[in-house]
């Protein structure tokens, strides 16, 4: 599942926008959230690690909503540590009606491509600083990814394997029940290209790909009698239109 709509992607510079010299922050659109997780490292932190906007919330719970309304159940959920996910995985759990009994594990393997984040690094908040903002954290999860940086550009191939690997070894832990992975657009097509038996794609045809992945996107992955998985939709698509910024002025 990939997450929902971020804030900066929305309001572009936002940061200047709602934090004053202080660093504290209040909101000048409706769409934007009443309150952020306070940064020890300050409102820069949030230049790679937007939250959502309150449509971002809206759209994860709606899609977890649908769950319930469709009669799906998961039993893990698994996230990568970018906050925008960490609140869509959360708002999902709330929407299902699962947020107290499903703890989130926090899983840095489900990452996007590090090569989009070369010009400036996220700074994620730590699981400990997550629960304190009250989101439902396994603390005692390790996970199989790493929290450092690759010393190399990870390459479009390497991002497959790490995510492929991963889902590998996530699925062996997991022999029964449905899991849930919440993470970014690349998420859906490099988690499960290599599963259903397809080679990974060249980086110019995963960019085009991605592009077709809107917020919220969801797919189901089933293990068929035969051994085999198979991809279909889960849920019906969430859409909706876009709301430009309204300029009174023209009406005068």
């Amino acid at each position: 599942m990939r997450h929902g709509e971020r804030l900066d992607y929305a309001f572009g510079d936002w940061i200047s926008q709602c934090f004053d010299k202080n660093g504290n922050y209040c909101p000048t659109n409706l769409n934007m959230p009443d309150s952020v997780p306070k940064r020890s490292q300050g409102p820069s932190a949030y230049i790679k690690d937007s939250p959502l906007t309150k449509m971002g919330i809206f759209q994860a719970q709606l899609t977890g909503e649908a769950f319930v309304k469709e009669h799906l159940e998961v039993s893990d959920v698994y996230c990568s540590p970018s906050l925008r996910c960490i609140q869509t995985c959360d708002a999902f759990l709330k929407g299902c009606n699962k947020n107290n009994e499903i703890k989130i594990k926090v899983e840095p393997g489900l990452f996007e491509w590090w090569a989009f984040h070369t010009n400036a690094l996220p700074i994620w908040l730590t699981p400990e600083e997550m629960v304190e903002y009250g989101y439902n954290i396994d603390l005692n999860y390790k996970p199989y990814g790493s929290y450092k940086i690759p010393s190399e550009e990870e390459t479009c191939d390497a991002y497959y394997s790490r995510s492929f690997s991963l889902t590998l070894d996530l699925l062996r832990t997991h022999p029964e029940g449905n899991i849930l992975f919440v993470g970014h657009a690349t998420t859906l097509e490099a988690c499960t290209r290599q599963l259903l038996g397809q080679k990974p794609r060249n980086i110019w045809n995963m960019k085009n790909i991605i592009k077709s992945i809107p917020y919220c996107a969801i797919i189901d992955v089933n293990k068929t009698k035969s051994g085999e998985w198979e991809m279909k939709p889960s849920l019906h698509q969430l859409t909706h239109t876009s709301n430009l910024v309204f300029d009174y002025d023209r009406l005068l």
